[in-house]
């Protein structure tokens, strides 16, 4: 058995959850740490889905050019996609099938790539060889210890045709993804073009659940599984550097095997289920806030020391741990780890009822308390959990009206 334990991360997300960005940020930080341009390998398989197909289009408008057609079939990608008898009668199958539907490659995209009824069987060939080289390079990596070396491998489907890399999943809100869709300009023509919010949600949206079916129809694997994965960071309200170093420190104790928390977000997602009093009190290990964020400060944020929260009805609120994530609101860090120790009707572990319970005892005061605490030491000039949780302080009105009558 291999036991070989190289520093692969195989990074894979849901549409618009700053992949691209990340990988740019890990490399500058791999950089300060002292790696060199020739230890940082970055493999992307949407770059090489587009080289397969830039070549296979390439030999398909020019098949009346015997001088370019020759050319082209001496290239390595081409040989790939002509090296069975399957994959020519592929190759065979879609030219018949975009003369009869007559469409013109004269301005071909890659979105045409991904989405052209008559390109199925051929994307199909294109991510069958993209799927044995990566699995032929995660081997290959592994054969031998290469400790001064790190691989960024760009792929949905990394962690299962890499069994033994760091596997980390980028998240976020379908709100934030929108938002990102529409401010975003430097994006791709398809994910520039909407003309609203809820256009851009729904767009994202039925990308990421077109995803999540195509994988399941072709491999039989549930991208949105959250056991396919050693780290799921929600990168909705976090900084590219923030999850990045949070990536980075995690792949260290996952190469040492040392216990780190799989589930991050940004400390302003976990709402607060105690008072501000309690929260600037001492805590029974005798920290006070400022204390806390003193140690922190001072030592960074462990990572296998979750905020325990429970989880329903859209909220997540803090059942243990109000000092550390209220410490870091202050340093003006986005992203703290956290678990979940109770879900809709689950009872919390050590008294308080069920999740459903205590998170319908949110109290507007303590919101409105703890929202300063993010203000001042980072961006936020004014913060508000409305903005995270659309509507929460209309829902908690209408529900203290309610109980006064």
């Amino acid at each position: 058995m291999n036991d070989i334990k190289n520093k692969i991360i195989a990074l894979s997300g849901q549409p618009v959850t700053g992949k691209g960005s990340t990988t740019k940020a890990l490399i500058e930080k791999l950089k300060e740490k002292g790696y060199s341009d020739d230890s940082i390998h970055v493999i992307s398989t949407g770059n090489e889905f587009r080289r397969y197909f830039n070549i296979l289009i390439d030999f398909i408008k020019n098949l009346d050019n015997h001088e370019k057609l020759v050319d082209i079939s001496k290239t390595p990608e081409m040989k790939a996609l002509m090296s069975s008898l399957e994959r020519r009668m592929a190759i065979i199958n879609t030219i018949s099938r975009l003369r009869t539907a007559g469409v013109d490659l004269s301005s071909f995209s890659i979105e045409q790539a991904n989405n052209l009824d008559e390109l199925k069987e051929i994307r199909s060939v294109v991510d069958g060889l993209i799927d044995e080289s990566i699995v032929r390079k995660g081997k290959e990596i592994n054969s031998v210890k290469r400790p001064d070396e790190l691989w960024i491998v760009d792929s949905r489907l990394a962690f299962h045709n890499i069994p033994d890399a760091f596997s980390v999943r980028l998240t976020a809100t379908p709100e934030i993804a929108a938002k990102r869709l529409i401010n975003d300009k430097t994006r791709g023509k398809e994910d520039s073009s909407y003309n609203s919010l809820e256009e851009a949600k729904i767009a994202r949206e039925k990308r990421r659940i077109g995803e999540q079916e195509r994988y399941k129809e072709r491999y039989g694997v549930d991208l949105e599984n959250p056991d396919n994965y050693d780290l799921i960071i929600d990168t909705s309200y976090a900084s590219i550097g923030d999850t990045a170093d949070t990536i980075l420190t995690c792949l260290d104790y996952y190469i040492e095997d040392k216990k780190f928390t799989k589930n991050w977000t940004s400390p302003k997602m976990l709402l607060p289920l105690q008072g501000i009093r309690e929260t600037d009190g001492v805590t029974s290990s005798g920290y006070t806030l400022d204390r806390m964020v003193d140690v922190i400060e001072k030592n960074g944020y462990l990572p296998d020391k979750p905020i325990e929260v429970a989880e329903a009805n859209g909220y997540k609120g803090i059942i243990e741990g109000h000092h550390r994530n209220f410490a870091m609101a202050c340093l003006g860090k986005t992203l703290i780890p956290y678990e979940v120790v109770a879900k809709d009707d689950e009872k919390i572990p050590y008294g308080g009822g069920t999740a459903k319970e205590r998170l319908s005892c949110i109290q507007q005061r303590n919101l409105f308390d703890h929202e300063p605490l993010f203000e001042g030491q980072g961006k936020d000039k004014h913060f508000s959990y409305d903005d995270i949780y659309p509507g929460i302080y209309d829902r908690l009105n209408k529900r203290d009206e309610i109980e006064s009558r």
